[in-house]
């Protein structure tokens, strides 16, 4: 899903990185006031581990690629916003370390996958968690974590079918290549998510339960909380 440098019109990717500042301006602000100290080591190891995870992919359309994403764990275990930040962190590692996505790209980059790919889990697990009151939580977080990585596709594809002439491929190709391969992708997402969280309640039930989205799967789970 990294766009690469020359695939996006100036404006585009100008937009990219007035949306994607704006967010992360707010981010750093949330995060700084909110997030628990405690939560810091772990919010470490999933960006390492996903960090890791990304830099496995193949080729889609015009040079684009389709990999794990990693936005619904980062999002739903440590929250939207400290989540958008650590995938920021690895997009822009991944983008001047190793040329995985491009630096006139990053703006856009950031807003499909440290965006969208982390707010859609996020919110769509949290909704449903909340109408269901707490049952069915793994399906809710398979679900959240499919249609994230497939939402964050399309927006790639909208992004880049909007850069014609300077993207070759129209909106018509882009979005369907993007949407199919995730459709995949997303799959393996939805059970990537659903193991890193259950094996993060088992093992360390007592950090879990400092994430609000994460408390009722912990009592549910009969894990002891040690707050």
């Amino acid at each position: 899903m990294h766009i690469p440098d020359g695939f996006l019109s100036p404006a585009v990717a100008v937009v990219g990185f007035i949306i994607s500042a704006i967010f992360l301006a707010v981010a750093v602000r949330k995060v700084g006031k909110r997030l628990d100290e405690r939560m810091v080591p772990l919010m470490a190891l999933l960006t390492a581990l996903f960090f890791a995870a990304q830099m496995m992919n193949y080729p889609v359309v015009g040079g684009t690629t389709a990999h794990l994403l990693g936005g619904a764990v980062l999002g739903i275990v440590l929250g939207p916003w400290a989540g958008c930040i650590s995938m920021t962190v690895i997009l822009v590692l991944q983008c001047f370390l190793f040329a995985d996505g491009g630096i006139t790209a990053l703006g856009a980059n950031i807003l499909t996958m440290g965006i969208v790919g982390v707010f859609v889990p996020f919110l769509i697990y949290s909704a449903l968690s909340k109408l269901s009151k707490g049952r069915c939580a793994v399906v809710w977080l398979a679900v959240g974590a499919f249609l994230g990585d497939v939402l964050a596709a399309i927006v790639a594809g909208i992004l880049l079918g909007l850069s014609t002439p300077v993207f070759q491929y129209g909106l018509e190709i882009a979005v369907p290549a993007m949407a199919l391969h995730h459709s995949v992708i997303g799959a393996a997402e939805a059970v990537i998510t659903v193991a890193v969280v259950l094996t993060l309640v088992r093992v360390r039930p007592e950090i879990m339960s400092l994430s609000p989205s994460m408390r009722s799967l912990v009592r549910v789970s009969g894990a002891p909380s040690k707050e």
